[in-house]
């Protein structure tokens, strides 16, 4: 039964508020666990409950994991707040920023003519660069990163992953959240392909590569409609799949014809499909990753950068 219940922090429930789930106290009677309703989702959990809890060092409440996603989505307005708290601590921080990110581009990829989430998708980055600014510790973010691939889960992997090494190597305030948009973007396109060909577990036929490839213009192609997004963030969706030595795609460009954004992109969304758990292959160990992606992937990444990513690694995890 324990196993149907996840903990969540008094502390990141807001006054006055309804929370949308029930929510439950853990109870030990007699050796065993059980979990007693305590504030059903129709209530508004006001500060006397708090109170209560508080006085009797109660730090934790408990939901039920089918209601996660709404709980995340409760979360996401104010992440801000949560982030900036002192009585949270940075791995529990952690886990909650990737589960807001995640049921945000969840929302998306489920369903996708909704629209893209551009005012989500901006407040996520701009709150979790906030809280990476002011952390000097990369590994609760690092840790909390899924092994188990999904495209909206690859997604908000290659973002975290971007905005940590942006800050790693120097990059300004507002370009870190410039590049952090179009990663957590840079697969969009990929709502337009079929799902049957994303997760083929054997090697795709020519004529699916070529529909595969097309989600980068069609990501584009997206974001262009949308009018919301500074050109600076289409730079990781439209040359993710650029290579150095100009054998990437959609434009095969060269050097320093990628942009700064397009390479970081680049390398982060190989190393992330090579350390995630795919439906043709397992994952692979972070040293082995970077060791094919230097020994298999020669002149696919820009150099500097892929020797800054690898001393990032070795710093952050």
């Amino acid at each position: 039964m324990s196993n149907e219940y996840i903990p969540v922090l008094l502390s990141t429930i807001v006054v006055d508020t309804k929370v949308g789930c029930d929510l439950y106290l853990e109870v030990c009677e007699n050796d065993k666990i059980n979990y007693i309703l305590y504030c059903d989702e129709t209530k508004v959990f006001n500060q006397d409950k708090i109170s209560g809890l508080i006085k009797n060092k109660i730090g934790y409440l408990y939901i039920r994991k089918q209601d996660l996603k709404i709980y995340s989505k409760y979360l996401e307005p104010c992440l801000k707040k949560v982030v900036e708290s002192d009585d949270i601590g940075s791995a529990a921080k952690a886990k909650i920023v990737y589960d807001v990110a995640k049921n945000i581009m969840e929302d998306f990829f489920s369903n996708p003519r909704s629209g893209v989430p551009v005012g989500r998708v901006k407040n996520w980055v701009s709150t979790t660069v906030g809280m990476i600014m002011n952390d000097t510790h990369s590994s609760p973010l690092i840790n909390i990163l899924s092994y188990d691939y999904y495209t909206y889960t690859h997604s908000v992997n290659v973002a975290i992953l971007g905005l940590l090494f942006s800050k790693c190597i120097g990059l300004k305030l507002e370009e870190i959240n410039a590049v952090g948009i179009g990663l957590l973007l840079h697969d969009v396109g990929k709502t337009h392909i079929n799902f049957d060909i994303l997760n083929k577990k054997g090697k795709l036929t020519d004529e699916e590569f070529e529909k595969v490839k097309m989600h980068v213009e069609l990501g584009l192609k997206m974001l262009s409609q949308v009018g919301s997004i500074e050109e600076a963030s289409f730079f990781p969706v439209m040359q993710h799949h650029e290579k150095n030595n100009g054998k990437g795609y959609p434009q095969g460009l060269r050097d320093n014809a990628i942009h700064q954004y397009g390479k970081i992109a680049a390398i982060i969304d190989v190393y992330d499909a090579l350390t995630t758990r795919r439906p043709y292959s397992d994952a692979r160990k972070p040293f082995t990753a970077l060791k094919i992606m230097r020994d298999e992937m020669g002149g696919s990444f820009d150099e500097k950068l892929f020797a800054e990513f690898i001393f990032f690694l070795n710093q952050a995890v």
